[in-house]
């Protein structure tokens, strides 16, 4: 039996997503769609446009079978613990057989070597890295410069800007990780279909769409338009219509303004400088532009520099929402993916929770209060997960805001 695994972020769940989890299904020849998906905050810093059950309810309306969270530990870091935390969780699964990713590449055989430099990292890489990133550039653009360096050393040139390209990054760190935990999942990679990661339009006869371009509209129009009903599954659409028709969605970088300002201004440097990826004196430029900053884009647009990019800080920014110190990396580093939380199960995702319940490597939860009453790992992750769901909630955009402890209240959406 195959199970293929999809690592996620539905923001919303569009016809792209519809098309990777067919396209998923058939390549891998799999019975069982299990996705893993991020919660209320996500990889490059940004709070979800609408909350996780919803959108692990458009995933399983949309063909996904099992939806399990990425507890926030692992969410709203960079590309290596993103694609780390989700494939080692899909791996303690001990039920899937197969990962796919959609890639600007489209097959493993372009990524391979570099995931596999990645594992190794000889000292002639190391050194290569080390030297663009002393000319000031971001770590993703250093590295990826070294790879070409490195490759075209080697009289292997590849493409110059594979290495750089959203996906394809995304794409060897999940390479990567496989090899590093030695795991009998196998990858398969399928190209991105039509719309590009960052494209910020939704163009005319278009079906399918970036998740940006879907935002962009929302943000753009205030609510839903005949351009976003135009790529996204008719069970999505309806979805959101309920979560806008109840006020709480959607959700957009500014809701935050005032709760961060709010953190940023009664923390002293000392204290910033505790978090996450703070370093270099990042501190006390976060704290003298939060003292006028009238937007987040804005606070952004002024914390950035050449080596600290615009996703890196607003990255950093969600740190501060979530008090996510190096401390609690640490931990979270150290002990991976602690449990499989289920958000969401179709009818036959049902029949597969049970053999999941019996060959998982770690807790399966679907009732978050008996693994919330312990003291060790388990609980420490799923209390960071209840404190991003209780910030979450003070982000909505309606005049009622949702009752705090939502996560120990709200049960996976089943398909009947």
């Amino acid at each position: 039996m195959n199970v293929v695994g999809l690592v996620t972020e539905h923001n919303p769940f569009h016809n792209g997503h519809l098309y990777h989890v067919e396209k998923a299904r058939e390549s891998c020849d799999a019975e069982y769609v299990v996705s893993v998906m991020s919660g209320h905050f996500l990889q490059r810093g940004e709070p979800a446009l609408f909350n996780k059950w919803a959108r692990a309810k458009m995933a399983v309306l949309g063909g996904v079978d099992i939806v399990v969270e990425l507890p926030a530990a692992f969410s709203v870091r960079s590309a290596e613990a993103f694609a780390r935390g989700a494939v080692s969780l899909l791996n303690s699964s001990g039920i899937v057989t197969h990962i796919c990713f959609g890639s600007e590449a489209g097959n493993v055989g372009d990524l391979l070597p570099a995931a596999k430099l990645l594992t190794e990292e000889p000292g002639e890489f190391r050194d290569l890295l080390g030297r663009h990133l002393a000319e000031g550039v971001s770590f993703p653009s250093a590295r990826a410069k070294a790879i070409c360096s490195y490759f075209t050393g080697q009289r292997e040139a590849p493409v110059s800007d594979i290495y750089a390209r959203p996906n394809n990054i995304l794409g060897i760190e999940y390479l990567k990780s496989l090899l590093l935990l030695k795991s009998e999942i196998k990858p398969v990679a399928i190209k991105r279909h039509t719309a590009g990661y960052h494209d910020r339009d939704i163009g005319l006869d278009m079906d399918i769409a970036s998740a940006t371009s879907i935002r962009e509209e929302l943000l753009a129009q205030g609510g839903l338009t005949g351009k976003v009903s135009s790529v996204v599954p008719s069970a999505s659409l309806d979805v959101m219509r309920e979560e806008i028709s109840a006020g709480y969605g959607p959700v957009f970088l500014n809701n935050c303004l005032k709760i961060l300002l709010y953190k940023i201004r009664t923390s002293s440097p000392g204290q910033l400088a505790d978090l996450y990826d703070v370093t270099e004196g990042l501190e006390n430029r976060i704290s003298e532009i939060a003292q006028w900053a009238q937007s987040v884009t804005g606070l952004i647009s002024e914390i950035k520099t050449k080596r600290y990019t615009w996703t890196r800080v607003q990255r950093i920014l969600t740190y501060v929402l979530l008090d996510y110190t190096k401390e609690r990396a640490r931990f979270f580093d150290e002990t991976g993916p602690a449990y499989i939380r289920i958000l969401g199960l179709s009818k036959g995702g049902r029949n597969l929770l049970k053999k999941l319940k019996k060959k998982a490597e770690i807790p399966v939860i679907i009732r978050t209060t008996p693994f919330l009453r312990g003291k060790d790992e388990v609980s420490d992750m799923l209390w960071f997960d209840v404190r991003a769901t209780d910030i979450y909630t003070l982000l909505s955009p309606g005049s009622r805001i949702p009752r705090q402890g939502l996560d120990h209240k709200i049960m996976p959406f089943f398909r009947f």
